[in-house]
């Protein structure tokens, strides 16, 4: 008979038993994929959908984000109608009121954008925003956010209908070509466009916080179908938006989001700092998914004043029950 020294029966003991604990063990859950729209090319409203891939905080809750560049905000919210995407990262709060308002299967699922972020950049020689009556002022469109926000500022300064022309181009960067061409005299970018713009020559006439802060900017919205079948994907993907937005407000994380950033932009530096300190000084993203009541309000009375809208809508309609939570 043969006798097996201990240190070898104890080593082949131990390697059985991890064979069993390996056999065992429940399979790696897949992450699931989720159809994500977002609007034109990479932007700094994008920021935490960015941070949440780079950090792994979506990864962490078992998701994984397909994000899908579509030129324009009515495309965004028309695929999620169509069932083509789940989820639009971030559009104006106009679009799903719109949609809803028309009986599409879609609804707000949060706040992304608190107040507006942009500027009206101007010529040279365009000193303020009464200097543009008779000038072309290029918007994202004629019933979108832009319309909204470009009737404020307008009306603010003694401008109305008929005294300037609009041309529309759906997307930020689009816009500055349109400025940069000289087909439009002024026009409305977000951040960092702003910022290449005034490197550019240009220059910045109006803030539109001073004009709208009183209006939700953007949001995240999702397709009813969607949110039926996956009410606990939609609120781990929440949660990690949440984690996102803490992280992209603590200053101690400047410098990472700004690489960030600039690596998902192609972007030098300068522009993309100067966002990331725009952004935080207005308190831009909103740091959970409350909708305050009051602000959607006003967004729909201001639309309906315009006749972008006919008669109302109760903002209870165009937010998803158990996902956005209505306040105030």
């Amino acid at each position: 008979m043969r006798t097996v020294p201990l240190a070898r029966a104890l080593a082949a003991i131990c390697g059985a038993l991890c064979c069993l604990a390996v056999l065992a063990a429940p399979p790696a859950k897949a992450q699931e994929t989720i159809e994500t729209g977002i609007i034109g090319a990479p932007n700094a409203v994008g920021w935490p959908w960015y941070i949440g891939i780079d950090k792994g905080f979506f990864a962490a809750s078992g998701i994984k984000l397909d994000l899908i560049y579509v030129p324009t905000a009515s495309g965004l919210v028309q695929q999620l109608a169509a069932g083509s995407l789940d989820v639009v990262a971030d559009v104006g709060v106009v679009e799903p009121i719109h949609a809803v308002q028309r009986g599409a299967p879609v609804a707000l699922m949060r706040i992304m954008g608190r107040v507006p972020p942009y500027e009206m950049v101007a010529k040279p020689g365009i000193a303020s925003v009464k200097d543009l009556k008779g000038k072309t002022i290029c918007i994202g469109g004629l019933v979108d956010i832009n319309r909204v926000y470009l009737e404020r500022i307008m009306t603010a300064n003694g401008l109305h209908d008929g005294e300037y022309d609009i041309t529309v181009i759906g997307n930020t960067a689009g816009r500055f070509a349109a400025l940069k061409s000289g087909a439009a005299d002024a026009t409305m970018l977000a951040p960092p466009v702003n910022f290449f713009a005034e490197d550019a020559g240009f220059h910045s006439i109006g803030l539109m916080l001073n004009y709208a802060g009183d209006l939700p900017f953007s949001a995240s919205d999702v397709s009813l179908a969607y949110a039926r079948s996956h009410r606990d994907t939609l609120q781990k993907l929440l949660a990690a938006l949440d984690r996102s937005v803490a992280w992209f407000d603590d200053s101690a994380n400047r410098e990472e989001a700004i690489a960030l950033l600039m690596r998902e932009m192609k972007s030098p530096r300068a522009p993309v700092a100067r966002s990331y300190d725009f952004l935080r000084k207005i308190n831009y993203f909103a740091p959970d998914n409350d909708v305050s009541r009051s602000r959607l309000q006003n967004l729909i009375n201001a639309m309906r004043a315009l006749g972008d809208i006919k008669g109302g809508i109760a903002p209870d309609k165009v937010v998803m029950p158990g996902l956005a939570h209505l306040v105030d």
